[in-house]
């Protein structure tokens, strides 16, 4: 690892030579930058001059690029020149800790861009959408290895990790299927949890309302050439309603060690959650449990040489499923039904180049895709017994491979940053694909600067999409991948005490996946039927230093708007048209005295779509509703005190319908930190 320069060194924004990790998906590469702390919803500015923190004058953009590539280490955002010429939203380490939220569902409902519909509460289980998407539709990340769910994105969210754990969370709002591969659709989150070079102990533990109670304990140990993170949480509740009382648990490590050859790092995971799923998937049936266990784990080995860093990771993700429709008393001809067990398991290989002309990237990826089930996939010639299950067997299968190759170059000009590229993706089961996307920037001052993109992106079905069969949905086997066509132009503004973004996109969709049907009382079908234009705009103003009003520290506001139109003749669509037109979100941190702080957050939402409301069998239009989550906190150095308070206002509100949300509920937290 070489030595950082002396200008780095004289600056309180510092700079750490590249540490090799691929999972810094966002990392910004070979460029001097200027950057300063984003808040929730936030986007990245980036304009290629020097960086500098609590300077005046900003030096003239040149042409000189310092090409050493790097990692911020304050508890910034950091992120790739190519992303960083879109909308690109984090939250740091420092910022969860003084947010309303308990969990990570709640944290990425936070951000005004994200659509997060919970079935349960504090964690139990949320679908993910963005600008107007499906939760199928975005791919997820932890520390830049894909993990998502390839049966269905209802399980995209079950990560063996606590709130804790989480050093920040990097949202790229749009589509980045060149990037990361089919699968970011319309957006990707990726969740970083490595704290390198800090060393630590820390212990929490909550209790609240509805029998809530919860512990974590984490440690941080590091020494000259090695860090290992490990962590551990538990929680568990007896339910805001009758069948939502929920027990998880959570085991997580992070390992890296600098070798004279490369750098190796490791992070492994396990969670086990059951709950009770009250009317998750039909009210006609209420009382319904589940049951999922989660492992992952990868390894990255990295070597840096001569302007070119070469990266290897290997992944491999198992996610065990049991949904009883009937939590007691189960029917005989019920026995047995909805066992599943998801394997995605693969490798990739990736090389950058950074020298005067500017960054190439170039790699290649392979990703095995399967599941066993009693409910999805074709018939296996030899049934497979259930470990732990008695006179249970896996009846039905599929499996499917993928290969990507990638390529792009990005050039840094004066005032202008231009990058390119595409991916070539063969699959068994789809055969050839590929995506392109530019992005290019302008800078228009010290603290301005213009965007815009032009991309493609795709997706491919879910084992749900195709093979699901029930009383009233069909699967269907013939699915092509969803494809769409993107575009995005906005513009950012950055200083001490204003900071904000404007992004206008438009997608144009066809093959959309979606359940459709013609009549009342039809089966729901998966169908490529429906071509979906999706026009939107997204903004965001965060305001701090404060210099009149000094307890407040700071406050921030979003507004998304999405509109979709639909040519599905006269097919009714279950999910593609029920999105979140409207969302503003507005929060403020403030001390109250001593070292006593709050912060609060209001959410308004108000969605498009409509439901079939159980009891009268009506098409029933989603109501508006705000949203209000409390914290106080007194921080006493390593001892903390917490009140959370989630849905101040104690409404009545439906995510998704028929499913009522968590009325008010007040929580007590302790914290004890010990290290740095």
């Amino acid at each position: 690892m070489k030595r950082r320069s002396n200008y780095h060194r004289a600056h309180s924004v510092c700079f750490r030579q590249w540490g090799n990790k691929s999972y810094s998906v966002f990392a910004s590469l070979k460029a001097w930058v200027k950057i300063s702390v984003i808040s929730v919803s936030y986007s990245l500015l980036v304009m290629p001059v020097c960086a500098v923190a609590q300077v005046d004058t900003i030096p003239t953009t040149s042409r000189d690029i310092d090409i050493d590539e790097v990692v911020i280490t304050s508890p910034l955002a950091a992120s790739t020149y190519s992303e960083l010429m879109r909308a690109v939203a984090v939250i740091s380490r420092d910022e969860i800790a003084q947010m309303p939220v308990s969990n990570l569902n709640d944290l990425l409902r936070s951000i005004s861009s994200v659509d997060l519909r919970q079935r349960g509460g504090n964690g139990v289980q949320a679908d993910i959408a963005i600008r107007g998407g499906t939760f199928d539709q975005v791919l997820i990340l932890l520390n830049g290895v894909n993990i998502t769910d390839p049966q269905t994105g209802h399980h995209n969210l079950n990560i063996p990790i606590d709130l804790e754990s989480i050093e920040r969370v990097e949202l790229l709002q749009g589509p980045g299927a060149r990037i990361y591969g089919p699968g970011s659709f319309s957006g990707a989150i990726n969740i970083i949890t490595n704290p390198r070079g800090k060393e630590f102990t820390k212990i929490s533990a909550s209790v609240g309302e509805y029998g809530l109670v919860s512990a974590s304990a984490s440690a941080n140990l590091v020494s000259k050439r090695s860090n290992l993170f490990i962590a551990t949480s538990s929680a568990k509740s007896n339910g805001y309603i009758q069948n939502t009382d929920f027990n998880l648990h959570n085991l997580f490590s992070h390992a890296s060690v600098d070798f004279w050859s490369g750098i190796i790092d490791f992070q492994a995971g396990y969670q086990d959650k059951a709950f009770g799923a009250q009317s998750f998937y039909t009210p006609r049936f209420p009382e319904q449990f589940e049951k999922i266990g989660t492992f992952f784990s990868s390894v990255t080995f990295s070597k840096r040489f001569d302007g070119i860093t070469i990266a290897a990771t290997g992944y491999h993700r198992q996610h065990t499923d049991r949904f009883e429709l009937f939590r007691r008393q189960i029917p005989e001809w019920y026995k047995g039904h909805n066992y599943h067990r998801t394997l995605a398991s693969g490798g990739k290989v990736q090389l950058t180049s950074i020298n005067t002309a500017g960054r190439t990237r170039i790699g290649a990826e392979v990703r095995n895709e399967s599941i066993m089930s009693n409910v999805l996939g074709e018939p296996l010639k030899v049934p497979v017994s259930i470990k732990g299950v008695e006179d249970t067997t896996y009846t039905r299968g599929a499996e499917r491979n993928q290969f990507n190759a990638f390529a792009d170059h990005t050039f840094y000009l004066k005032k202008v940053i231009v990058s390119g590229g595409a991916l070539l993706t063969y699959s068994t089961s789809y055969r050839f694909n590929w995506n392109y996307g530019v992005d290019i920037s302008y800078i228009a001052g010290d603290k301005t600067n213009i965007y815009a993109s032009v991309s493609n992106t795709l997706r491919f079905p879910t084992f749900t999409d195709l093979y699901y069969n029930g009383p009233t949905n069909r699967g269907n086997v013939a699915l092509k991948p969803e494809k769409a066509n993107n575009f995005e132009i906005g513009t950012r503004v950055m200083s001490k005490k204003v900071s904000g973004n404007v992004t206008l996109f438009h997608r144009r969709a066809h093959d959309v996946i979606d359940w459709v049907k013609e009549l009342e009382g039809d089966i729901w079908t998966t169908m490529n039927h429906t071509s979906i234009n999706t026009t939107g705009i997204e903004s965001a103003v965060i305001i701090r230093n404060f210099n009149n009003i000094p307890f407040i520290k700071e406050i921030s506001l979003g507004y998304n708007y999405v509109f979709s139109s639909k040519d599905s003749e006269t097919l009714q669509s279950y999910y593609a048209l029920d999105y979140l037109k409207h969302k503003f979100s507005a929060s403020i941190n403030h001390a109250v005295f001593w070292k006593i702080g709050a912060s609060w957050t209001a959410l308004w939402h108000d969605r498009a779509g409509t439901y079939t409301h159980f009891s009268n069998g009506e098409d029933t239009p989603y109501s508006p509703f705000l949203l209000i989550n409390l914290k106080v906190y007194a921080d006493f150095s390593r001892f903390k005190t917490v009140v959370d308070i989630s849905n101040l206002g104690n409404i009545t509100y439906y995510d998704l319908g028929n499913i009522p949300q968590p009325q008010r509920w007040v929580s007590f937290g302790l914290k004890y930190t010990m290290g740095n």
